[in-house]
């Protein structure tokens, strides 16, 4: 099976230029103060001369001083320090994070020409590591599955927000007809069969005014319409988010993989769960009926959604190995 070319380099992190430094004839108090002033768990050891020596971290000074009994006041970071051989921008992202990993390590210093650039910490090295191992999971077998299901999700998600979200917004579908005269309890008002979608009662005005004029359950009906079109908006494009960042190898909160677009989905039910009480509730007497082209969208909406939170399951790595 084939395996992912794609090499990042030191280059491509964010290189903490304002990283702490500390001269190798400091005390262990002094680095203790120092760590404290910079709210950092770790800084650079340099010699007289700039060189780079290597790192002390507050554990070291943990389990070397305190835990030694030792004097911070007499103990030298120089004595204490871990050794790392430092990185430069060439350095493959997959060499610096052996290095950290080896040691057991958070950071491992970027220099250039002997001079110190910063570091770089193993929690960004790891975004960065390629996952080796072949994509065999999947129906559709392709080249790049990544780069496949980034588009797969992006599909997916503009057209689950233009069904789902965009449509009932604009009053273009919606979730029930229903007869106003009897739902607003008034005889002047026109008699006709209204289209009821996410803000609007469509001909009778906002769904607002029915908090008032029929029953406060209606104030459920627009709570639920405000979020769904902004948790909506962020769980269906976080699709796009989380997969892309899967193209590049980047991790991401199971918040943005999975989180907002399930809720996304559970307040597009909700929405025609609550339109059923606000009706039920409000007054009886009138006929209302489902509009079948807003259930059949909102339906859709549903199913893109989970297929782009399934795009894992859609495409696989081809084959590439060559018979004998």
């Amino acid at each position: 099976m084939a395996k992912s070319s794609t090499q990042y380099h030191v280059s491509d992190l964010v290189i903490d230029d304002e990283y702490g430094i500390i001269d190798s004839k400091a005390t262990v108090e002094e680095a203790a103060k120092k760590m404290k002033e910079l709210n950092v768990p770790d800084l650079v050891v340099q010699d007289d001369n700039d060189k780079v020596l290597g790192v002390v971290a507050d554990f070291d000074i943990v389990r070397e001083v305190v835990a030694a009994g030792k004097d911070a006041k007499k103990e030298t970071v120089l004595n204490i320090m871990y050794t790392i051989t430092p990185v430069d921008r060439d350095t493959a992202v997959t060499e610096a994070f052996e290095r950290m990993r080896d040691l057991h390590v958070a950071v491992v210093p970027v220099v250039e020409d002997e001079k110190l650039l910063g570091v770089c910490t193993i929690q960004d090295c790891w975004s960065y590591i390629p996952d080796e191992r072949p994509d065999a999971v999947g129906i559709i077998a392709v080249k790049n599955p990544k780069n496949a299901e980034f588009w797969f999700a992006s599909i997916c998600a503009i057209l689950a927000f233009v069904l789902g979200i965009m449509l009932p917004m604009a009053g273009i579908t919606g979730y029930f007809t229903a007869n106003a005269a009897s739902l607003y309890g008034i005889d002047d008002i026109r008699l006709g069969d209204y289209l009821f979608s996410m803000f609007f009662a469509q001909g009778a005005g906002p769904i607002t005014d029915l908090i008032t004029k029929s029953s406060g359950v209606w104030i459920l009906v627009v709570i639920c319409s405000y979020l769904l079109l902004i948790v909506g908006i962020v769980g269906v494009f976080s699709l796009v988010y989380v997969s892309y960042s899967d193209v590049r190898f980047v991790k991401t909160h199971k918040i943005f993989r999975t989180i907002l677009p399930l809720v996304t989905i559970g307040l597009i039910v909700m929405e025609w769960i609550f339109y059923v009480i606000a009706f039920a509730v409000s007054s009886t007497g009138f006929q209302i009926s489902l509009n079948i082209p807003g259930l059949i969208f909102s339906i859709l909406a549903i199913i893109l959604i989970l297929a782009g939170l399934g795009r894992d399951w859609v495409f696989k790595e081809q084959n590439t190995e060559m018979k004998a």
